[in-house]
């Protein structure tokens, strides 16, 4: 089996674009796990407070905190899903929608964070057998 750095198993739906991140990071691979760390840190403080019976303004604050994130580290369906969301306030609002939003959202963070620990998976199996 070839050793290639950028192939996923067929269950991974790529929830990271790693040529956006790129973008910002320049390959720089600690600096990748610092941008990661964050997004972890935030994600988990942030998806704590994901309550579908939030008033507007909560909802609209923590559902926008999650998407600046997720953009950050080229999540875009993360993102997507934080967009469609940010919408779920004063008319359109229904405890209904927000419930199955929240699931979205935490479905697709789960997703994100596994692809980063796969991520920093191969990081520590490439410095293993470059020592």
């Amino acid at each position: 089996m070839a050793n290639t750095p950028h192939t996923h198993d067929e269950e991974n739906s790529h929830e990271i674009d790693f040529e956006h991140l790129n973008q910002y990071v320049q390959g720089d691979i600690s600096l990748t796990k610092e941008v990661f760390g964050l997004f972890k840190h935030q994600v988990e403080m942030w998806g704590r407070l994901l309550d579908p019976a939030a008033d507007d303004d909560s909802w609209g604050s923590v559902i926008h905190s999650l998407k600046g994130s997720a953009k950050a580290v080229g999540a875009t369906g993360l993102a997507e899903r934080c967009e469609r969301a940010e919408q779920l306030v004063g008319e359109t609002k229904t405890a209904g929608g927000r419930l199955v939003a929240v699931q979205d959202i935490e479905f697709k963070i789960s997703r994100t964070i596994t692809e980063i620990q796969r991520w920093e998976y191969r990081q520590k199996l490439n410095e293993m057998r470059s020592s």
